[in-house]
């Protein structure tokens, strides 16, 4: 009788600590998420020019981007499918208010052609060396794109235009002789 209450409560904490774990992993998600329910507001709010919702929400966005990794590590809750939720909703994030700016006639189509390039790129590495890979500027790009929206939205002149415009050519130059030369420098 002794031995199946033991047995019992070995399931419970078992159970319990499963549970704690999924709580933990669920927590830097949902904030992943956020940032995703947020883009619609921030389009809407963006397209009518509604500049102090604009801001707010931008700011949130880049907040919850911030939050989820670091509570991620705070808490030790990294997992494979939290990174590439969080990816994912970058790319989803990005290309949403990339292409905003182009239907608004502020950017090129050919911008949102490079983001989508080095997103492929970069997944179609990671998913043929069976891992993800960061170089040195390649892990920063997602940071320089978030920053080109936030200089698109806080200085809506042609010069910001122009400047994120090279900004991000430039950056995605750089990134790619980064990888190459990572790649290069782990096969020898």
């Amino acid at each position: 009788m002794s031995d199946q209450i033991t047995k019992s409560i070995k399931q419970k904490n078992v159970s319990s600590s499963k549970t704690g774990s999924n709580l933990r992993l669920f927590i830097p998600n949902a904030i992943t998420i956020l940032r995703l329910f947020a883009l619609p507001h921030l389009i809407w709010s963006f397209n009518h020019e509604i500049a102090s919702a604009v801001y707010a929400i931008f700011l949130f966005s880049i907040g919850c981007d911030v939050a989820d990794g670091y509570i991620s590590r705070k808490i030790g809750a990294n997992s494979k499918f939290g990174a590439n939720l969080d990816s994912t909703v970058d790319f989803v994030f990005i290309n949403g208010m990339y292409l905003t700016f182009i239907l608004k006639g502020i950017y090129s189509a050919g911008i949102l052609f490079l983001i989508i390039f080095m997103f492929a790129q970069f997944t179609l590495t990671n998913l043929h060396f069976k891992r993800t890979i960061y170089d040195p500027i390649g892990k920063y790009y997602g940071s320089l794109l978030f920053g080109g929206i936030g200089l698109t939205l806080l200085f809506p002149a042609q010069i910001m235009y122009t400047i994120v415009t090279v900004g991000i050519l430039v950056s995605t130059v750089a990134a790619i002789f980064s990888r190459l030369a990572c790649f290069c420098k782990n096969k020898a």
